[in-house]
């Protein structure tokens, strides 16, 4: 029976990693074409925070407005729903021609993020909650691959495609997982009286305030990397080839690891694991920006890769760990909407703080806020001897 059980379980978490997959790579893809499009259609610095940056704000929106349904209702409507979300945004990206179209591109991407993911993660942390760290890793494991395989793969692209063609290709990567993923059976989630509400009302249990904040602290430099990376490397002198390498080779360690990083979470205790990875990720982080060439900052980022093999799947069981009955799949929005608070906020400014104060300020600042906010959720984790 336990056999029966676990083979179950294996396929539908490999329908959830195909379907998180496409969904990340629909929405990376961005990451590595920022500067085509900016030296392509010639609008401003600012642009580039505005094109990234709005993608969090509505994925912030839809994972606190939508996200909860997957606990009230069926999850696997909400998934594919944000993978079609996920094929139109990529169709305005390749018929677009200046910035407005780009921003609402990039918008309608970020609502997909906001759809899928958190049922997803809420699904595969209730499979079997003795091994959630390790499922939520091996989710978060297919996530990253979609998040590097979308620039790679981009940077690969954008030569012999175009930009049009490009994205053209993401839309159809979004459309086959819708398509998988409507032809499966998937579970449902325990509802209670209180699955309905939104998940901002979450915030009154300290543990989730304390696995909201340490999560958003983890996912600061993601804003950075979004609206910066691919301007950081260009300026240095790296080729569109070399953009793409460097988020596969960033992620490939987290790939390969991210299963045995939630094992170990399993045993060591989600939430000690992330406080304590916090403090080996922003030194990673203020690191970038003392560096010139294109291949000590990739050096840099497989290092970071193999310690966040750990620490993402610590994050989401932390909050997996601390949702009410009930509300799995809100718990999971609102960890990723305080994800996206930071992310964007980061996204917004970066660019600026790059342009007017250089890369090593750029990075060394986010690397200070992380260690402020970690220091907060630990001190409300002590209070409430949630360690």
């Amino acid at each position: 029976m336990d056999s029966t059980h676990n083979d179950q379980h294996d396929s539908i978490l490999n329908v959830l990693m195909f379907a998180s997959f496409a969904t990340a790579v629909s929405n990376s893809v961005i990451f590595a074409t920022l500067g085509d499009l900016q030296d392509t259609y010639g609008f401003a610095d600012i642009g580039l925070g505005l094109i990234a940056g709005i993608g969090f704000f509505v994925g912030l929106l839809t994972q606190v407005f939508l996200a909860p349904l997957a606990d009230s209702k069926k999850p696997k409507n909400l998934m594919v729903l944000g993978l079609v979300f996920a094929c139109i945004g990529s169709l305005v990206f390749a018929a677009g021609d200046t910035l407005w179209q780009f921003i609402l591109g990039r918008a309608i991407v970020g609502v997909s993020f906001g759809c899928t993911q958190p049922a997803a993660r809420a699904l595969a942390a209730n499979l079997d909650k003795a091994r959630a760290a390790e499922r939520l890793g091996k989710l978060a494991g297919m996530e990253t691959a979609g998040i590097v395989g979308g620039p790679f793969l981009g940077g690969i692209l954008l030569g012999p495609l175009g930009l049009r063609a490009t994205f053209l290709v993401f839309a159809g990567i979004a459309l086959v997982g819708a398509v998988v993923l409507s032809a499966k059976n998937l579970p449902t989630l325990t509802s209670s009286g209180e699955s309905r509400k939104l998940s901002i009302g979450l915030f009154r249990y300290p543990g989730v305030r304390v696995a909201a904040l340490t999560t958003m602290s983890l996912f600061l430099p993601v804003g950075v990397y979004d609206a910066l990376w691919d301007r950081y490397l260009t300026d240095r002198g790296a080729s569109n080839f070399v953009v793409g390498l460097s988020f596969l080779l960033y992620g490939l360690p987290f790939i390969l690891l991210s299963r045995y990083g939630g094992r170990l979470v399993d045993k060591w205790g989600a939430l000690r694991t992330a406080l304590l990875a916090i403090f080996i990720v922003a030194p990673i982080t203020g690191s970038y920006g003392l560096f010139a060439a294109p291949a000590a900052i990739i050096a840099v980022s497989v290092v970071e890769g193999v310690v966040q093999a750990a620490t993402v799947p610590a994050a989401q069981a932390t909050m997996a760990s601390v949702a009410p009955a009930g509300r799995a799949a809100a718990a999971q929005g609102l960890s990723g909407a305080s994800n996206l608070v930071g992310a964007s906020l980061m996204a917004f400014l970066s660019p600026w703080v790059y342009g007017e104060f250089g890369s090593g300020t750029a990075f060394i600042s986010v690397a200070v806020v992380m260690i402020l906010i970690s220091l907060l959720a630990r001190s409300m984790a002590v209070r409430h001897k949630l360690i």
